[in-house]
């Protein structure tokens, strides 16, 4: 009953739409340290875990088909640690980041090289390509890097405050000195310096569209070389390929133009977001429709279709949502 009556007093609305307001401030304040850990971790599991289920198929014939496996726990540990350590989400996630999109990188380069020792090489490029190791997959577990970069150099949430402290408003901020403050705007400050702290305030959409125009591309000719392997026998593996062109249109105009950022890249993002959920259920019901269903996981897990891959689809739908909330620097 007491649900109900703050249901129909819409009490519960008013909180919700404070909330959506106030995490929509904290966003383009650049204070989402803690939220984008979370989805480091997440991207961190995913790509993990879709990594070991593509290598366990090649049998880990190469030492190096452990690294991006091997990454994952400490990642998604110095993610989740970085949620209550503001010295981890410094120093710990940063160092693993960057190793993250290390690997990828390294991965794309050994992939190539593996459809190149294929019979016929890159002559038969349109067979190998779709037969061999997955060429872009390697390219989208640099995901978990770029986000858990921009995690490290994010500022923390604020923490909530009491209604008074609030009421009083700037009444309590100290009072920084004038000459200290000429002195800090006049400071010569080097690029990197420069566009750290522009993440640092939430001022760095332009970036973050492009970044996520590029793993738009990628996500989207994954999607194609794997539904061509199987023969795109359900006209629903087609819907990724017809999102991919209007996301990556989309982020290059909100890099280009604010009003494509705030009325178009929220609408394209959420497409690509909820597409790469509905391909994550088709693929489940895949591996459930095969012989032994999940009484044979293991096996049908290996050999299925990628389970989690769809998710990363979605990671860059989820990436255009931020981007559209963020701030353009100034000038």
């Amino acid at each position: 009953m007491t649900v109900l009556r703050i249901l129909r007093k819409g009490h519960f609305g008013a909180r919700v739409r404070r909330e959506v307001r106030l995490a929509r401030r904290e966003i383009r304040q650049g204070r989402f340290e803690r939220s984008m850990a979370l989805i480091t971790a997440f991207a961190a599991v995913v790509s993990g875990w879709e990594a070991y289920a593509q290598h366990l198929r090649g049998a880990f014939s190469h030492w190096l088909m452990w690294t991006p496996v091997g990454l994952t726990p400490p990642t998604v540990v110095a993610a989740v640690a970085a949620l209550v350590s503001p010295r981890l989400a410094r120093r710990a996630l940063p160092a693993l980041a960057l190793a993250a999109l290390v690997d990828g990188l390294v991965g794309f380069a050994f992939h190539v090289r593996g459809i190149g020792r294929m019979p016929g090489g890159w002559k038969l490029g349109q067979y190998n390509l779709v037969m061999g190791p997955p060429i872009f997959a390697p390219l989208l577990t640099c995901l978990v890097g770029i986000v858990g970069l921009l995690a490290a150099l994010l500022r923390p949430e604020r923490p909530p405050q009491p209604r008074w402290r609030a009421a009083l408003g700037g009444a309590l901020r100290p009072v920084v000195p004038v000459q200290f403050q000429i002195e800090h705007q006049t400071r010569p400050v080097c690029a990197l310096n420069s566009f750290a702290s522009n993440i640092a305030h939430g001022q760095f959409q332009r970036t973050l569209a492009l970044t996520t125009a590029a793993f738009a591309v990628l996500a989207g000719a994954e999607a194609y070389v794997e539904h061509l392997r199987g023969s795109f026998n359900r006209k629903l593996m087609w819907t990724p390929i017809w999102v991919t062109p209007p996301m990556v249109a989309a982020a290059v105009g909100a890099a280009l133009s604010q009003r494509v950022a705030e009325q178009i890249l929220p609408v394209a993002s959420s497409v690509t977001f909820f597409d790469g959920l509905l391909g994550f259920m088709l693929h489940v019901q895949g591996i459930q429709r095969m012989p032994g269903g999940f009484r044979n996981l293991q096996f049908n897990f290996t050999m299925g279709p990628p389970v989690f891959a769809p998710l990363l689809f979605s990671s860059v739908g989820l990436l255009g949502l931020i981007a559209a909330l963020v701030r353009r620097r100034n000038g």
